[in-house]
């Protein structure tokens, strides 16, 4: 009687995982039909939003003349450095779950652009929107040339300050067959230059040596 009794109870527990299956992929398979467009993404300020200045300390460059003639020297310190950008939703697994085609959207390298309550942006810089952080170059240039004199020793010792910025996100889709509006909010961060400080010194070799 009890083996009876148990093997009744395994059969009702497999019945409940195959049907707990069933409506899961039913689930997932009907998300995956539906097709969602971006109707806008907002953004505003929050007590947890601002932004934060990061200091690097560039390599020193050195460079050493050891001819009679002058030579020209260029130095671009930001030439392999990068801003970057990430979007973080708050439910994620269900923004990387949407069929949705990727765009280009715009992100605030100002804060001041930002508010208290949600509104839209119109310009600057463009990321792909999603949850990969994406990279992209500075709008400045900091190309310095230099005529070093022969026999001479140049150094440059930059520092780069960045800007960090965080806000907070509302994306808002419309499904194309039904439209159906779904809301997911996040928080985004970037990165992007701020200022230079840069100290070179230029030397006779014989006085080095």
């Amino acid at each position: 009687m009890k083996l009876h009794t148990l093997l009744i109870g395994l059969c009702l527990c497999l019945a409940a995982i195959s049907c707990n299956s069933d409506e899961t992929t039913t689930m997932e398979q009907e998300n995956s039909l539906k097709a969602y467009e971006l109707m806008s993404l907002e953004w505003k300020l929050n007590t947890n939003n601002g932004q934060t200045i990061i200091e690097e300390k560039l390599p020193e460059f050195y460079f050493r003349n050891d001819s009679d003639t002058i030579m020209q020297v260029v130095i671009n310190p930001l030439e392999n450095l990068l801003g970057n950008s990430k979007f973080v939703f708050n439910d994620s697994l269900r923004f990387a779950q949407l069929n949705y085609p990727e765009i280009q959207v715009f992100i605030p390298d100002e804060l001041s652009l930002l508010s208290e309550t949600y509104g839209t942006l119109y310009g600057g810089t463009e990321v792909p929107f999603n949850q990969e952080p994406s990279a992209f170059p500075f709008s400045y240039n900091s190309t310095s040339t230099y005529a070093l004199n022969g026999k001479s020793i140049l150094t440059s010792n930059y520092t780069v300050f960045f800007k960090q910025n965080t806000a907070t996100i509302l994306a808002i889709f419309r499904e194309t067959t039904t439209g159906e509006r779904l809301e997911l909010d996040g928080t985004w961060t970037g990165v992007f230059f701020n200022n230079i400080k840069v100290e070179t010194i230029a030397n006779a070799i014989d006085v080095l040596d």
